[in-house]
């Protein structure tokens, strides 16, 4: 059932008994008033409420199925076949034979024969010469028995005279070293002075001679003789 027709039904019952309620409280008052004042007899009347007539439900309204479109069955386009392309295997080739290489014949290297040797004639060797050859060491007088004076290292110094350092040379800030070779003879004093390595300023050097001049030196000997020798003395000029 729609709910339209319930809706209806419903709204019938509700107005039956509403009637019905009304013609209840209107009989109740006429019997009041009857029994008060007049006192009539009583008479009651009985309305039956009829029901509604009870009407058909109308079918409910039912939409009219619509007819369903079948589609079309997608039709299914062939698949291309495939070439497949089979590799056919290689057949399996007989192995082939192995060749022995025969070892190669050794060759032979003919030599040439050698030119025959000339026969050298021995020459007569001429009659030596005797040459007196004079090395370094034969040409060297033996020490001690030449006039040359002998060089000494670490002389022994008996006697020495400070140098002077010159007025002019401290102003003007001079200092270096002097190296001096002194000739000394048998008895052991200054007999030649020369200057191997200046000092770079005149002044210092002459005062390094002037000094060493009053120096006095062991005299050196040689197989027992007393012999000159050779010395080298350093003389420092320096500002403190």
């Amino acid at each position: 059932m729609s709910r339209t027709l319930l809706l209806t039904l419903i709204i019938s019952i509700f107005v039956h008994i509403a009637a019905a309620i009304y013609h209840g409280q209107q009989e109740v008052e006429q019997t009041k008033v009857a029994q008060g004042s007049i006192r009539a007899p009583i008479s009651m009347t009985f309305s039956s409420v009829q029901q509604a007539a009870h009407q058909p439900e109308p079918e409910p309204f039912r939409d009219t199925p619509k007819p369903v479109e079948k589609k079309p069955k997608p039709i299914k386009k062939p698949e291309p076949k495939k070439n497949v392309v089979k590799i056919a295997e290689p057949e399996p080739q007989p192995e082939k034979p192995e060749v022995k290489k025969e070892p190669e014949p050794e060759k032979v290297v003919e030599k040439k024969p050698e030119p025959p040797k000339k026969e050298v004639e021995p020459q007569e060797e001429p009659p030596a010469e005797t040459q007196v050859v004079k090395t370094a060491t034969e040409k060297t007088e033996v020490e001690g028995l030449s006039n040359a004076p002998v060089f000494v290292s670490r002389p022994a110094i008996r006697k020495s005279v400070p140098p002077k350092y010159p007025r002019i040379a401290q102003r003007r800030n001079q200092q270096g070293v002097v190296m001096l070779e002194v000739v000394v003879d048998i008895e052991g004093h200054a007999m030649n002075i020369k200057v191997l390595e200046s000092s770079g300023f005149k002044l210092l050097d002459q005062s390094a001679i002037a000094a060493v001049e009053d120096w006095e030196f062991e005299p050196q000997k040689r197989n027992n003789r007393l012999v000159a020798s050779r010395v080298h003395i350093p003389v420092a000029f320096q500002l403190n």
